[in-house]
């Protein structure tokens, strides 16, 4: 399947059939995500797959009990590691990316980027590291998303959850944030795809113009 394909075909999945996903797929998936564009290469995105049928109906509590959730044969649990952003940990990713030679940056042009509040959220507090962060991994999800349809599975991001009450859960570090969780399954239904608005009223050449 192409990826035109995977983005016409994917719908939002919130009934599952009740049988297992093979652990092959759920990789494929996750490493569909471990893929994704990373500003930075700083790759912030932490994912914690649960298949407990209990530990899911915990988690399904941060939910307010969707069913959906809580009936989901695969939660992945995105959390986001501020820390990544860090001026140590952004400037080890950095200098990965030039020992690899995707870049060739001298050290002073690498300070200089640290240096900056436009390219270094550290500088901007915790605030900024998590919307970065969170920036980050729904580019992830999106990409797990596709490489779900070419699995043959469903999904949905389930995004209305109490992230405090998910990260209690899991018994999860403080440098951690909950993000969101990415449902995984076989699905019971085929969705209607969703309306979308018509290109023209969203993408502007050259200049924007009210609709």
């Amino acid at each position: 399947m192409d990826v035109s394909e995977a983005i016409q075909k994917r719908v939002t999945i919130r009934r599952w059939m009740p049988i297992p996903v093979e652990k092959e797929k759920i990789i494929k998936v996750l490493e569909a995500g471990r893929r994704a564009p990373s500003w930075g290469n700083v790759q912030p995105w932490r994912f914690i797959v649960v298949q407990d049928k209990a530990k899911i109906e915990e988690l399904a509590k941060s939910g307010a009990g969707q069913p959906h959730i809580s009936t989901a044969p695969v939660v992945i649990v995105c959390c986001g590691q501020m820390e990544a952003f860090s001026r140590k940990m952004h400037r080890e990713s950095l200098k990965q990316l030039i020992e690899a030679g995707v870049m060739d940056w001298p050290d002073e042009l690498l300070d200089n980027v640290l240096g900056s509040d436009l390219f270094a959220p550290y500088r901007l507090g915790e605030q900024a590291m998590i919307i970065k962060a969170s920036e980050q991994i729904m580019i992830s999800v999106a990409y797990m998303t596709l490489e779900a349809v070419n699995q043959g599975l469903g999904s949905c991001w389930a995004g209305a959850i109490s992230p405090k009450n998910a990260h209690e859960v899991l018994h999860l570090p403080e440098d951690l944030f909950v993000h969101d969780f990415f449902l995984l399954g076989y699905p019971d239904e085929n969705p209607k795809p969703r309306p979308r608005k018509e290109l023209n009223r969203i993408a502007f050449w050259e200049r924007y113009e009210d609709q």
